[in-house]
Order: C-alpha cells, then structure tokens, then sequence
C-alpha cells in the first residue's frame, strides 16, 4: 500500500529523470490518477509538498487537484474556529537532553517542540536520504567510512532483513526518548542503499533500535519497498 511519502518520492523521480516537460506532466499524471479514489493520500500529498516546485508541477500534471487543494484550505480554516480547550498541563518534552547533545538533535527537538510536531519524523528522514543520495555514496564500504565520521561506529550484517549497527550514534547522544529518534540516520542509510541499486527501488530504513531509548546502540532494518522500473 502506498502512502504520500513513496508516492512524493516517486514523483520526485519522474522530475529529475524526465526531460521533456511534456512527458514529466505525463508521467506525473499518470500516477496520480492511480490514486484518484483515496483523498486522503492525495491531500497529504498536496500538504506535504506546499510551497515547492514540485507542488506546482503536481497541479499542473494533475488539475483535478486544485478542488483537493480548496478543500484543505477549507478545513484549515474550520480547524482554526474551534476554540481551543486549556489543560492547564504543562507539555511534556518528547525528547530529553541529559548532556551535551549535538547540534542536529537540538535543532530537530527545536522543530518538533515549536513548529512542526511530529512531521519532523518526515522531513529529517527525506534530509538524510537526499544528502546521501547528493554524495554519491554507493558502495557499504563509502557508507560505513563517511559514517564513522560523521555518524558513529557502524557495522552491517549481511542478512535478510539487511541490518545496519551504528554504536554512539552522535544523533541521539545524550537524548532520553519514548522512540527510536534517529531520523536522519535512517534516511541517510536509505539514500545510500537506494544509489547501491542505482535507484531501481525505493529503499525503507526503520530504527528497530536506538540508544536515546536505552538500547546498547542503534539498528536500523532496510527493506527494499517499491521497484519504480
């Protein structure tokens, strides 16, 4: 089953792999269609890309969206009237620091807390996945040395699921969590997994593991999701 963040990333695909506007619309309308009958993916689809030039592109390739996208506003707006119920309770960090943390972890608790909740999941895992996929990296051996320096100790098990170990993992040092929080981790993984397969499939990385949970280090499952030809 698709979901917005597969159907984006291959609408993503479709942009940079096209040539000719004419058949990128195509193309793009094309796989649109196919979800015309589930509104919801398609309106988190539209709400997922605003304000990019993809969002544009979608529009255009697919017009029948624009009543989709009315809609949204439409509900934004209804969401905003209803009054707000005060609990009186303080909110509750997702995340705690119990030290120094890095950078990259203050920066994505900042966003979670004050501006985009639990779509930081999200954007932090596309970050990851497009700066890998920007490097270059396609080789386990490149992965594991870029990510020994920037990440933490990494170690692959070559098993099926394909499973990736990352020791001290820099992400989450210092972090006192409910979940796995390790966004960007697995969505560098993912990137670099998907340019070893010279982006024949989208690739899907998960944090079974995470140390900010209390686990002795972080591990990360790939599964290979959709062949996209």
């Amino acid at each position: 089953m698709a979901n917005a963040m597969k159907v984006i990333e291959m609408l993503r695909i479709i942009d940079n792999r096209a040539k000719f506007m004419g058949i990128k619309l195509t193309m793009m309308k094309n796989l649109l269609e196919k979800y015309k009958d589930n509104k919801d993916l398609l309106k988190e689809v539209l709400k997922l890309t605003e304000g990019t030039r993809l969002h544009d592109l979608i529009l255009e390739a697919y017009p029948p969206l624009e009543e989709l996208k009315r809609e949204i506003k439409e509900e934004e707006l209804e969401v905003k009237k209803e009054p707000e119920i005060s609990t009186n309770l303080p909110k509750k960090d997702f995340c705690v620091f119990e030290g120094r943390v890095s950078l990259i972890a203050y920066i994505k608790e900042y966003l979670r807390k004050y501006y985009l909740g639990n779509n930081v999941k999200k954007i932090f895992y596309e970050i990851g996945k497009d700066y890998a996929i920007r490097l270059g990296i396609n080789s386990y051996e490149e992965m594991i040395r870029f990510m020994n320096e920037d990440f933490g100790e990494v170690s692959i098990e070559h098993c099926e699921p394909l499973t990736i170990i990352v020791k001290n993992n820099k992400e989450c040092k210092n972090c006192k969590a409910s979940e796995p929080i390790c966004y960007l981790t697995a969505g560098f993984i993912a990137g670099c997994l998907e340019n070893m397969v010279n982006k024949l499939y989208l690739v899907e990385v998960t944090e079974e593991k995470c140390q900010a949970i209390g686990d002795p280090f972080c591990a990360f499952i790939a599964k290979k999701s959709i062949k996209l030809s």
